[in-house]
């Protein structure tokens, strides 16, 4: 590592105002976010590293799926790094989609990479069979933008003549997301290929978790409240 935890939580420092909320309408006004949103903006306008690096993938990856996350970084909204997916496929039941996930920082030289699996959720599942089977002593009834709780017995009439207007019956279909760093034998070539090309393209080093999970416990992000934020959430995404 190039810099000591203590060196990263200044740099932190630079882009997230300490001690006000996301909430705060003080928040926007700062000169800490107005330089994060600067270095976002910048970064949306210089993109043709981080674009050659997904040609790249999808060249030496072909029949796999690579998905720029990145795209609104020109509008200085969301994220303080480039980010990226390559799907490499379901391989086991109940696996719906795994992903090679990969962020290059845009504010200190360190890059990411790690598994995500999205997998069936069969307790959440469960429960809503359960709710789906369980009759309800009231429905919910939408007339344009207006939702109405009526006695079950209104929504029987209703169901008979305008069913449309009845909320569509709780989805049995739920899932789940597993990350991961300790990645698993068949993803450990794709992430160790995509890591190389970070390092040739910029220079940067891996930022390993037990850095990246340090909190800090005096700055806010999007998706994180006072108290929540680590490096990996203010210097990459909180968004994964």
């Amino acid at each position: 590592m190039r810099h000591s935890n203590e060196e990263l939580i200044e740099v932190v420092y630079r882009y997230y105002p300490r001690g006000v909320s996301r909430e705060d309408p003080r928040y926007k006004r700062t000169e800490e976010y107005g330089r994060l949103v600067d270095a976002r903006r910048r970064a949306g306008a210089d993109r043709d590293r981080w674009q050659g690096m997904l040609r790249r993938i999808d060249s030496k990856f072909r029949g796999r799926v690579s998905i720029d996350r990145s795209i609104h970084l020109p509008t200085g909204n969301y994220d303080a790094c480039y980010s990226g997916y390559l799907s490499i496929g379901a391989s086991f039941p109940g696996e719906r989609d795994r992903v090679i996930g990969f962020m290059v920082s845009l504010l200190v030289p360190y890059y990411i990479v790690y598994g995500l699996r999205v997998v069936d959720d069969f307790e959440e599942i469960e429960r809503r069979k359960v709710l789906n089977a369980t009759p309800s002593c009231h429905v919910s009834i939408f007339v344009h933008d207006t939702h109405y709780v009526l006695p079950a017995w209104v929504g029987k009439l209703v169901r008979l003549v305008k069913p449309k207007l009845l909320e569509p019956p709780l989805s049995l279909e739920a899932t789940r997301r597993i990350l991961s760093f300790d990645l698993s034998p068949d993803e450990q070539p794709y992430a160790a290929w995509i890591a190389r090309d970070i390092e040739l393209t910029w220079g940067y080093e891996r930022m390993p978790p037990l850095v990246g999970e340090l909190i800090v416990p005096d700055v806010a992000t999007d998706s994180r409240s006072l108290g929540e934020a680590t490096l990996y959430d203010c210097l990459f995404s909180d968004n994964w």
